[in-house]
């Protein structure tokens, strides 16, 4: 097989290779729909009212069950109702605002006062961000390239043997 013929070989593989790897990566970014942006501040609002309808076995709407972060995250809870409330390590007196740094990565499972169920999770995750997302593309890109390249130029070689052989 001549050289040209090989080095045509290699960067087809590299792309074939990097473009599944493409594909692959976002594929598996959308399934795990994972954050993509930077930290900022979210704030919960516990709406007045809350600690007799929590009394009463009630969700309240617009307060989530779980919440999902990013490191670096800072969360607010504002009550806004007369009644103390507690988020985990947080107490948040009435009519105050109260604040977590989410500064690792990690699951939580939290006591709290403002859910019926008395728990409330948050998951925190390291962001994905585009340099994360072409990372995966590079790293998965040249393997794939490679074994491509190597599975080419072997098939590629018993073809042309077996073209001479009945010539």
């Amino acid at each position: 097989m001549s050289r040209s013929a090989i080095f045509k070989r290699i960067s087809i593989s590299l792309l074939l290779g990097f473009a599944l790897a493409a594909v692959m990566s976002e594929a598996a970014f959308q399934l795990f729909k994972r954050e993509n942006r930077e930290p900022t501040r979210i704030e919960l609002v516990i709406p007045a009212g809350t600690a007799e309808r929590v009394a009463q076995g009630e969700a309240l709407p617009g307060l989530p069950q779980d919440m999902t972060f990013v490191v670096g995250d800072t969360l607010a809870v504002v009550n806004q109702d007369s009644v103390d409330h507690q988020l985990g390590p947080l107490w948040v007196p009435a009519g105050t605002t109260a604040t977590m740094n989410l500064s690792s990565e990690e699951s939580y499972a939290l006591e709290c006062s403002f859910q019926p169920t008395k728990y409330f999770g948050l998951d925190v995750h390291q962001p994905v961000t585009w340099g994360t997302r072409l990372s995966g593309v590079f790293f998965a890109g040249f393997p794939l390239a490679g074994i491509f390249a190597v599975y080419s130029i072997l098939l590629g070689g018993d073809k042309k043997k077996k073209q001479e052989a009945a010539a």
